[in-house]
Formats: structure tokens, sequence, C-alpha cells
């Protein structure tokens, strides 16, 4: 609540300090009045009735740190490294992908249906419960090998 006092404030200080003209050419300046009017919205509906778009639109506030790394060398120094660094690890990701995909294939075809315990943990192949962490889908079989 605090915040969107001062996002209010600044916006409206912004807004009588430059001209109508001014103001409005600055793409960032026009986000800003989004993210405060979505804010005040927010803040005048009650708790158990708020949700929806409005909510959602909280995230877009952190859009606002992009506007931070344009002044901030050292920031935008940082973000262009994540940014290097996350193009760099995509193809280790597709890789590592495919490792799970094959060994989850592996072990539907070694274990599918061969998992079976009962309430203490002890295999019971007539009468035994399937575990979470199973082969018998491709699905669960993948969250058990990741």
């Amino acid at each position: 609540m605090a915040f969107s006092f001062f996002f209010t404030a600044e916006c409206m200080i912004k807004l009588i300090g430059f001209e109508f003209e001014a103001w409005k050419r600055e793409l960032f300046n026009i986000f800003d009045l989004i993210i405060v009017i979505s804010s005040n919205i927010e803040l005048l509906i009650p708790k158990n009735q708020a949700g929806g778009a409005i909510t959602a639109l909280r995230a877009t506030r952190l859009i606002r740190i992009i506007k931070l790394a344009r002044s901030n060398v050292t920031l935008r120094c940082l973000l262009d490294s994540i940014g290097h660094t996350v193009k760099a690890i995509g193809n280790f990701m597709v890789i590592l992908m495919i490792f799970i995909y094959v060994f989850s294939l592996l072990g539907m075809d070694m274990f599918a249906g061969t998992f079976l315990f009962d309430s203490k943990g002890n295999v019971d192949k007539v009468n035994g419960t399937v575990p979470r962490m199973n082969f018998d889908t491709i699905t669960w079989a993948f969250i058990t090998v990741f």
C-alpha cells in the first residue's frame, strides 16, 4: 500500500513537472500511469472480491526494473550476463531433456508395473498400491528420473 502511494505521487509529480506532450513521449511514463491506475483500482476493491485481471497486473510492476537497468550500468551488465548465460545453457538443457527422456523410456521398459507396495513399504505384487514415483506412464517416469 505504501509503494502504491509512492508510485502515485511520483506519477503525479511527473505529470505536473513535465508538459503533457513531453510526458507522453516517454513510454515508461505511460507504463507507470497504467501501473498506478491498476494499483489504485486494486486497493479500492475489497480483499474478498479482489482477483482476476486486476490482481494479475501486480506482476507488471516488476517490469519497472528495466527502467533501473537503463540508468544503472552495473545492473545492465548483470542482466546482460544473465541473458548470455541463459543462451549458453540452452543447448545443455536440450541434451539433458533428451537424456532424461531416454532413461525414462528405459525405466518404463524395465520397471513398468513392477512397483507395487503395501502400507508398510514391502513389495506386494498382488494387493499392493502404485507409489507416486513409478515408471508406469511417461509423465511419471520423466518426473521420477528428473
